[in-house]
């Protein structure tokens, strides 16, 4: 911790202004907004010269900055911002020991619950103040109150959760836990007969169980009623959460042919999604096949009926023949923001717009499709066009270093005659690394993103939809490319690449042995060896697999050495660590991000062009218009 602070405020500085109405006027009680009412007043005092109001007004908003993730080990509230170059805004383990002591101080005095919990919890988090943390279980509590209703759930059961771990690491079943327990379960009776609340009611009672509740029997019943009514309502995707609820309230209580019957029930879902798949306005053979592959694995692992299992895997070889057809190159076709080269601010703005005021699922969807693939074919011609005007690479060659100095690969001149093949592939890469990917990230990537982290505690349970159904992703896989996109969402670049690069390599494999690729090589002795990414990313069936944009940016970022070289630069411990906070790798993680929302709309029915429901992912609608 820092010997001095950067503020300078006591307690009683801070009882000389009255912040407390920012707190009363912000119609919504959220630390997002009173962090905007801060600033207002920062401002003011600013107009009016006043240098102590300018420091108060400066700390508090800072102290309402910090962007909470509660699954971190160690202090939760991060930096509001982390910039490309990786420099940050303040985060809580920057405040010194006078900082606390001065929101210690006003702690008592404080009105408003959500700022109560905030102050309370950094206190906690920063100084191990354990009567700050039993004041912030209560103030998360109440906080919790003044966010329920029906578009705000995950607000609600977020203060809830985190009021009840606090308690836990103050105690585990001491007084304070099992009160909040109790809270947890009032909560979940108090919604188990609202039907708009089953998200709520499945997240509540995961909180239960990891917290020890002595109601499983209970909840097993509420599970498996709320699966029953799901599946006898075509909500198949809800219905198997609910029966793998029930399966796990079942291993609770020692009772594994319950819980067998209910994975099963959870797979025959699998099945239900399939057949579903044929039918609406867009019925795809494709996404029935990944469906059906899914029950068939989970029949496979809950040890079902083989003859069941039999059945459903010709279902699966009929349905891959039927989608022979369907699958084409991964080319979605996303309108240019407006003015792009134009106006710098303006494009920045609607890419934050876009991504703003909407729920968190649907904000993760429409990061997804902010930007679309490089257009390969595009960009090659205005390449060549551009290329008219430059002189001094027809008459000097071009040299490509390493992160050590060495030359790393040459570029040949034009000679003012026909590139040939190798040579345009190396000068398109150049201007793409140069020109293209960074403008991409700086104009639209990067302000959505922040826009995001800004407005919602993002969570890996909030981005578990985009891994734990696509058939882009390796089974087994999902947690690490999880992680490695909520520390992208955070602008923790170098362990979203350390994370993310090597699963790139998997991904491209899978697909290609999903299309009965060979993707191994046989060696002398009868080896068998797995080609690694530069062979894979360079095999025709990869351009066939993912369509040449895709397939121009994973090779331009991760192998092709006057791109960026990413994944063999890593993998030979030659970049520093400032050497992941670059465009490229904020443009991988994006690209990635796309992929996993591909590969989620991939297995999703297609639903109508009216909105999205409020208790699940946005519909392809609403998540892919462009930003205007």
């Amino acid at each position: 911790m820092a010997a001095e602070s950067q503020f300078k405020v006591t307690a009683d500085d801070l009882r000389r202004y009255d912040w407390q109405a920012v707190l009363k006027q912000s119609p919504n009680k959220d630390c997002h907004e009173y962090y905007s009412g801060f600033i207002r007043a920062l401002q003011e005092r600013q107009q009016a010269s006043d240098d102590l109001g300018v420091r108060v007004y400066r700390f508090l908003a800072v102290v309402t900055s910090f962007h909470p993730n509660y699954d971190a080990d160690g202090n939760p509230y991060g930096p509001m911002m982390v910039n490309a170059d990786g420099s940050r805004t303040v985060m809580a383990e920057d405040l010194t020991d006078d900082d606390l002591a001065a929101l210690k101080g006003v702690l008592p005095e404080i009105a408003d619950p959500e700022f109560r919990s905030r102050v309370a919890d950094v206190l906690w988090a920063s100084g191990r103040d354990f009567k700050a943390a039993q004041e912030a279980v209560r103030a998360f509590l109440a906080s919790a109150e003044l966010h329920k209703g029906d578009d705000l759930w995950p607000a609600y059961a977020e203060r809830l959760e985190r009021a009840i771990d606090l308690a836990a690491s103050l105690g585990y079943g001491q007084p304070l836990h099992l009160e909040m327990l109790a809270q947890i379960e009032a909560a979940i009776a108090n919604y188990e007969k609202k039907p708009r609340w089953e998200l709520l009611l499945h997240r509540l009672m995961n909180v239960a169980a990891e917290h020890g509740t002595t109601k499983a029997v209970d909840y097993a019943a509420l599970s498996e009623k709320l699966a029953r009514e799901l599946a006898d309502a075509g909500d198949w995707n809800f219905a198997e959460r609910y029966w793998k609820q029930t399966a796990r309230w079942h291993r609770i209580l020692q009772n594994e042919p319950e819980s067998k019957r209910c994975l099963l029930s959870a797979a025959e879902c699998y099945a239900s999604v399939g057949e579903a798949m044929l039918t609406g306005p867009r019925p795809s053979a494709g996404s029935a096949a990944h469906w059906t592959m899914r029950a068939v694995e989970a029949m496979r692992q809950a040890g079902g009926d083989p003859s069941r299992i039999s059945e459903l895997h010709r279902r699966l070889l009929d349905l891959q023949r039927q989608s022979l057809g369907e699958m084409g190159p991964l080319t979605p076709n996303l309108e240019e923001i407006p003015n792009f080269l134009e106006d710098e601010k303006k494009s920045q703005a609607a890419a934050a717009a876009f991504v703003s005021s909407c729920g968190l699922w649907m904000a993760i969807g429409r990061m997804a499709r902010i930007n679309e693939p490089t257009d390969a074919a595009k960009f090659r011609e205005q390449f060549t066009e551009l290329s008219k005007g430059y002189i001094w690479d027809k008459v000097v060659s071009a040299s490509k270093l390493d992160a050590s100095g060495k030359v790393a690969d040459i570029m040949a001149p034009s000679d003012f005659g026909e590139d040939d093949p190798e040579g345009i592939r190396q000068r398109e890469y150049e201007l793409a690394s140069n020109t293209h990917w960074p403008i991409i990230v700086n104009w639209r990537i990067e302000p959505a993103r922040r826009a995001i982290i800004r407005e919602h505690a993002l969570r890996l349970s909030d981005l578990a939809f985009l891994v734990e159904y696509s058939p882009l992703i390796p089974p087994g896989h999902e947690g690490i490319i999880l992680r490695g996109l909520q520390a992208g969402f955070f602008g923790d670049w170098l362990v979203a690449m350390h994370l993310l690069v090597p699963q790139v390599e998997g991904i491209v494999r899978h697909v290609l042995q999903q299309r009965d690729v060979i993707t191994s090589t046989l060696l002398a002795g009868s080896i068998q060896e797995e080609r690694d990414l530069n062979q894979l990313l360079r095999m025709p069936e990869a351009e066939e697999s993912f369509g040449p944009d895709v397939l121009f940016d994973l090779r331009g970022i991760l192998i092709e050495r006057f791109g960026h070289n990413l994944r063999n630069s890593s993998a030979h411990a030659m970049i520093p660590t400032h050497g992941f906070y670059q465009p490229s790798s904020i443009y991988l993680w994006w690209l990635i991000l796309w992929l996993c929302w591909r590969g989620y709309r991939l297995g999703q029915k297609a639903k109508s062009e009216d909105g999205t429901s409020k208790d699940a992912p946005p519909d392809s609608a609403d998540a892919t218009a462009s930003p205007s």
